[in-house]
């Protein structure tokens, strides 16, 4: 009787360990998957960013080599914000065929709801009336955003002649050799840095 006694309460036991060396072993499991996600989570993150850090150093890139050398170049500051305007230049950033393709790039910051910024872009091909740089006032533009989490942003333009970088490029009759562009996104730890050098398009080109 006692032994029957005895067997059960080591049988019980038994059960009770395995169900401890179980509920270990789900947990551990647990944590590994949701370790796993989240690294995954992070590189899918990281990989995106890249991209689009990428992307935006492509796209810029392809706005200076193409521009003609009778484009014109010059900053304004708007409401805090440093505006690139390029004159008689190619129309880099339309996804559609149809319509102008030449006239007036500007290329700002916007600040956002959220407090980031976006670096956004304008092209326009109208009348001076209704034109966003000439007419005077700060009419609603149709900015198009190419890149909206940015933390920080801020452009660089190097003159050769002085050998100096400024923060801003007021002289139209003039070209920087080289514009800097440094940025840092939501959620990237590094700041981006891309250099461009203009004019590069040979006339006719």
């Amino acid at each position: 009787m006692s032994g029957g006694v005895y067997r059960s309460g080591y049988l019980l036991l038994e059960v009770l360990l395995a169900l401890a060396v179980l509920s270990i072993s789900v947990v551990m499991i647990f944590k590994i998957i949701q370790t796993t996600l989240q690294v995954t989570s992070d590189i899918n993150f990281l990989q995106a960013q890249q991209r689009k850090v990428d992307g935006i150093f492509e796209l810029l890139r392809r706005n200076f080599a193409s521009m003609p050398r009778t484009s014109t170049f010059q900053t304004r500051n708007v409401n805090g914000s440093l505006e690139l305007i390029f004159r008689y230049a190619p129309f880099n950033f339309s996804w559609v065929t149809a319509g102008a393709n030449f006239g007036t790039v500007i290329i700002a910051t916007r600040p956002q709801a959220d407090g980031r910024l976006a670096l956004s872009v304008l092209q326009e091909s109208g009348n001076a009336l209704d034109s966003y740089v000439d007419s005077g006032n700060q009419k609603k533009a149709d900015w198009f955003p190419l890149m909206n989490d940015a933390e920080r942003l801020t452009w660089r333009f190097f003159d050769e002649s002085t050998g100096k970088w400024s923060p801003d490029w007021p002289d139209i009759a003039t070209k920087p050799n080289l514009v800097e562009l440094t940025f840092k996104l939501a959620g990237r730890d590094h700041i981006d840095r891309c250099v461009f050098r203009w004019p590069i398009a040979q006339p006719g080109s």
